[in-house]
């Protein structure tokens, strides 16, 4: 029967835009550009390709562009350093005792000695001179590029003109690593060289006496501490933050020993101006740029995350897309944290950053929150990050895993009316999901489809589902190369995703929202407990017990709200009374948008029980008891929660979820199927990603550059 009716609704589905789950499975094992070209042309009067050959190839990969041309100026700085190596005014091949000789006198066929510290007589030394030399001349532009991709106040002023249509200034942080990966290297390279054509020669002596020496020796020193903590995962892992970012500023120190090294020469004006920016840069933001916010609004989110929203500041702007810093003092007086930036979702002039507890800092932060509350601190930014580019795409799929679906929200509240603005979030935190579900809107004309691979069953209220039929929650991991391009061809066609897609969406949906109140508050209190330890839970109880007797508490008609008053007088000091476990659950019902509709008689009645001495009070072990009772409690209470469930308890697939879209479709008059087939314009896509998984970005990576399709990487794993 069940697949009768599924048959008879899928009928109703207008043909043109039916995706079988037989055709997903077949393209599994085939091209983008042939699933694509399959698909778009495929539906009648759709927007389709006339032929494969019409997708276009990649016509510019920007991370690659960007490279290219610094890697060019180090050549070009590579081959002045081996002329003016081998050229006649400075000594080439004039023999040991030539006047332009200014090494120290040793036997050998030739003098090449453009400096008293770069001199080689032997064959073997004008080997090791060109190693040393011309890695050195390899690197000079990486060297002012480490400062001046730092310089985050000129960055965002440089963004906020037309140079930024040539110039990368939303993604300087990428050639920051690059370069410093490559110069960290280098370094190394540049002074074993020298060590060993000094060595060979005798002068030796020139690594103390001489002050390329000892420039040299600091900055190799400083390199190890600047660079390595940075490089390496493991490193990253076990030296804290703010230990690397401290060492990470020794930069500047580093950048002043480099103008001291070739003092003949002039690297000492050009390191100076580079230096130079980076200061100027860093005081004008310390003095200019910085905002204090009197009243940061900080709540947990569930055990894994923190939000904080702040009202903006005088002179504050969010333009989306962008990232800021934030220095708690009370927490950590010096340290200070990047995080992205997004609108809030319901107060204006306000914005939020999500901060996922992963490090000491954010576990501080964490642990200090036994309670919402506000606190102050200290707001630096906004900057562009990569994500601040995606107005260049009318049509967008964002990526995002864990946390990293913050960008992504600060692109939908910046975009979603003007641009179609598609999610893929997996996540495993069941905390984030519920967060973000019940307070951000989606775009609702493109499709965002929330993976969930946790084991924590999900809490929230289907309100979102029910206003935005193109939000789609499913359980397990995507098949993320074949989904998008799915997405590409849905939103081309003006049509619905493939059936398996959508028929995972429902089972998922079924699962979440059709429970019982029981189950419902079983979860709830889960959930709690997970986020606050017990001995929080219980102050939080006790605060609700403190509340004076005016205090306005829910109940059914069976408990008049002068019983619990009554009872709430005869409390010990100290101790959790009635009037504090009824609001305590009631005020979690709340918090998590799902209306169970209990009656609290039943709390009442597990109160009385444990409440042994009849003193009107719980102590913490009495109150865990509670707890736990509920947790494992079996109410004969079968009344499902939520809205519209009735259409899953039937339901084994997600005809009636497709319907739906299509009725919505037809609606926003999207354009008719009569039009003539047109090619599709890939270009017209952008992908962005904001997350660590390493295999997302290599599937990504490699999508971009078989489909010629732009990709924007943010992460902030430093």
């Amino acid at each position: 029967m069940q697949a009768e009716e599924a048959e008879k609704e899928k009928a109703s589905i207008p043909s043109s835009i039916q995706v079988t789950a037989q055709d997903v499975h077949s393209n599994q094992k085939r091209a983008p550009s042939e699933i694509i070209h399959e698909k778009v042309s495929g539906c009648s009067g759709g927007r389709g390709l006339a032929s494969p050959d019409a997708v276009p190839k990649p016509s510019s990969l920007k991370a690659k562009d960007n490279i290219l041309p610094i890697f060019l100026l180090c050549t070009c700085t590579l081959l002045w350093a081996v002329f003016t190596t081998f050229s006649t005014r400075n000594g080439a091949n004039s023999g040991p005792n030539g006047s332009n000789c200014t090494g120290k006198a040793t036997e050998g066929y030739f003098c090449i000695c453009p400096r008293k510290t770069v001199c080689a007589t032997e064959w073997h030394e004008v080997v090791f001179l060109m190693l040393s030399r011309c890695s050195a001349y390899f690197d000079y532009p990486l060297y002012i590029l480490l400062f001046l991709t730092k310089c985050h106040n000129l960055r965002g002023a440089l963004y906020r003109t037309h140079l930024r249509e040539w110039l990368p200034v939303e993604d300087l942080h990428t050639i920051h690593t690059l370069a410093g990966t490559v110069v960290s290297v280098e370094v190394v390279w540049h002074s074993f060289w020298h060590l060993l054509r000094w060595g060979v020669g005798g002068d030796i002596s020139f690594v103390w006496s001489h002050v390329t020496g000892r420039s040299g020796l600091v900055s190799l020193f400083l390199t190890s501490l600047i660079a390595w903590p940075m490089m390496f995962h493991k490193s990253r892992r076990d030296i804290p933050y703010g230990y690397r970012k401290a060492m990470h500023y020794l930069s500047v120190a580093w950048g002043i020993s480099i103008c001291f090294h070739a003092p003949k020469m002039h690297i000492g004006y050009i390191m100076g101006c580079a230096v130079g920016c980076y200061v100027l840069d860093f005081i004008y933001g310390y003095f200019m740029a910085i905002y204090f916010c009197p009243t940061l609004k900080m709540t947990r989110i569930g055990a894994t995350a923190v939000e904080i929203a702040f009202e903006h500041p005088p002179g504050f702007v969010n333009r989306g897309g962008g990232y800021v810093y934030i220095c708690l003092p009370w927490i950590a007086l010096s340290e200070w944290h990047a995080f992205s930036l997004y609108k809030h979702p319901t107060r204006e002039e306000h914005s939020s950053i999500c901060i996922a507890v992963v490090g000491d800092w954010t576990r501080a932060l964490h642990a200090a929150l036994a309670r919402p509350g506000t606190h102050s601190g200290w707001i630096y930014g906004p900057f562009p990050s990569p994500f601040s580019g995606a107005t260049c795409h009318p049509n967008l799929i964002a990526v995002a895993s864990g946390i990293g679906v913050t960008p992504t929200l600060g692109t939908i509240s910046q975009l979603s009316t003007t641009h179609k603005v598609n999610v893929i979030w997996m996540t495993r935190d069941s905390d984030l999901i519920e967060y973000f579900v019940r307070t951000v809107s989606f775009d609702d004309d493109a499709w965002s489809i929330i993976f969930y691979t946790g084991k924590t069953p999900l809490l929230m209220p289907e309100d979102a589902f029910l206003r935005n039929p193109f939000l789609l929650l499913i359980e397990g991991r995507p098949s993320l190369r074949q989904d998008m391009l799915d997405i590409v061809a849905a939103i081309e066609n003006d049509s619905l995703l493939p059936v398996e897609i959508l028929q995972r969406a429902s089972k998922m949906r079924s699962k979440t929202f059709n429970r019982s109140v029981a189950e419902h508050l079983q979860v709830l209190l889960q959930r709690a407990t997970r986020t606050y330890g017990m001995s929080e839970f219980y102050q939080l109880a006790l605060d609700f017990s403190q509340i004076e007797e005016g205090a306005d508490m829910q109940c059914d008609s069976t408990n008049s709200e002068a019983q619990y008053r009554r009872k709430s007088l005869d409390r010990r000091p100290g101790g959790m009374n009635l009037y504090g476990f009824v609001h305590l659950i009631l005020s979690l019902e709340e918090a998590s948008g799902v209306k169970m509709n209990f009656d609290t008689e039943f709390l009442s009645a597990i109160f009385s029980q444990l409440d042994a001495d009849n003193s009107g009070t719980l102590n913490i072990v009495e109150f865990e008891a509670a707890i736990q009772i509920l947790k494992g409690v079996t109410q004969d209470v079968e009344k499902p929660i939520g809205q519209g469930l009735e259409n899953f308890q039937k339901a084994t697939n997600v005809v009636s979820q497709g319907a739906r879209v299509v009725d919505l479709l037809k609606k926003r008059t999207i354009k008719s199927t009569k039009e003539e087939d047109e090619q599709v314009y890939l270009k017209d896509w952008g992908f962005m990603y904001c997350g660590g998984a390493a295999p997302v970005v290599k599937i990504l990576k490699e999508m971009e550059v078989e489909l010629g399709i732009s990709l924007k990487i943010e992460s902030f794993d430093w």
